[in-house]
């Protein structure tokens, strides 16, 4: 008997915690669903969802898949777990990639599948600051809120530059889709899919795959890494320093790995070493070239089709093992 009471007590305790955790939730969505759309994009969807029918189908589901977020860390985890959590000290923000709004099409010669995501970044937990501090570390306190302060706001503008530009970015293809689709004249499809491909103490890269096919078809991508220290997003040239000759030390990394994969099959080809068409050689990176750090902090080259090899091989990652470049960055 006295075990059953036991659980029964452990169960109105996770009862309370949940009812706890839920109203966070939905405070947490009622304040993500204010957060304001800037005007020019706000006109841009009003023109994109513009219609009926099918065709026009986009369906607002952030405020859904931040809740998931959240309740995805519920399996396993009792009311001490909970209490821990709660807490915990300063950890940073959570950053996700949530699918924002998505458009789908389907007749006897055009198909798309198109999943438009927004970035949102949350405050994991914070540290509230403890009665009885004398003067001095009161004004410390302080100090140190107003530089968080001010570091949020600048991550807060370019999560809305970053989110901006992925829906200039959807609409006009969504836009050159729809065109083409009415005419009816050919055959085409459109694939947008996005992944979060690094998410580290450093840094945040959404990856944005996109597939237009129309006859033949090609992929490419866009990839969007943010700097969770200083707010801001940055391109591959932001990470090294300015006299450190990463650009012609890893691009002559690269061009090592072309020749060793062409050495291995015959039918892998580059556009390297081409004595009779020196013109079609690759350059070498660019300072907005396409990357992310991988899982073990090696870095990751990204070239869409045509940009280091014919058609056929399609895109391509070369990816650097960090003891050729960590010396390199800043």
């Amino acid at each position: 008997m006295k075990n059953i009471e036991n659980v029964k007590d452990m169960m109105a305790e996770e009862k309370k915690d949940f009812s706890v955790l839920e109203s966070r939730i939905m405070a947490g969505r009622e304040a993500y669903q204010n957060i304001p759309v800037p005007e020019e994009m706000e006109g841009r969807i009003r023109r994109v969802t513009a219609g009926t029918g099918k065709v026009r189908r986009f369906r607002i589901a952030a405020a859904v898949a931040a809740a998931v977020v959240v309740l995805v860390l519920l399996p396993n985890t009792g009311a001490d777990m909970a209490y821990a959590m709660g807490n915990l000290p300063v950890v940073g923000k959570l950053f996700q990639a949530v699918t924002f709004r998505d458009y789908q099409f389907e007749s006897d010669r055009f198909n798309a599948n198109v999943e438009i995501p927004q970035i949102v970044v949350e405050d994991v937990a914070g540290e509230q600051a403890e009665s009885g501090k004398n003067e001095a570390e009161v004004t410390e306190k302080e100090t140190i809120g107003n530089e968080v302060t001010e570091e949020t706001q600048r991550l807060q503008e370019t999560i809305e530059q970053v989110n901006f530009d992925i829906d200039e970015v959807t609409n006009e293809l969504v836009e050159e889709f729809k065109e083409s689709a009415e005419l009816g004249e050919s055959y085409g499809s459109l694939e947008i899919h996005h992944e979060t491909v690094t998410d580290n103490d450093r840094y945040f890269t959404l990856k944005l795959s996109i597939y237009q096919g129309a006859g033949s078809g090609m992929e490419s991508y866009k990839f969007y890494t943010i700097d969770k220290r200083s707010g801001l997003q940055v391109q591959l040239k932001d990470l090294f320093r300015e006299d450190s000759g990463y650009n012609e030390i890893i691009s002559e990394e690269i061009r090592n790995q072309m020749r060793t994969l062409m050495a291995e099959d015959e039918m892998n080809a580059y556009w390297v070493d081409k004595t009779d068409i020196p013109d079609l050689n690759w350059e070498g990176l660019k300072e907005d070239q396409n990357f992310y750090f991988d899982a073990d902090g090696d870095l990751v080259l990204v070239f869409d089709e045509y940009e280091v090899a014919p058609g056929y091989m399609g895109a391509q990652e070369f990816t650097v093992n960090k003891t050729v470049f960590e010396g390199m960055l800043k």
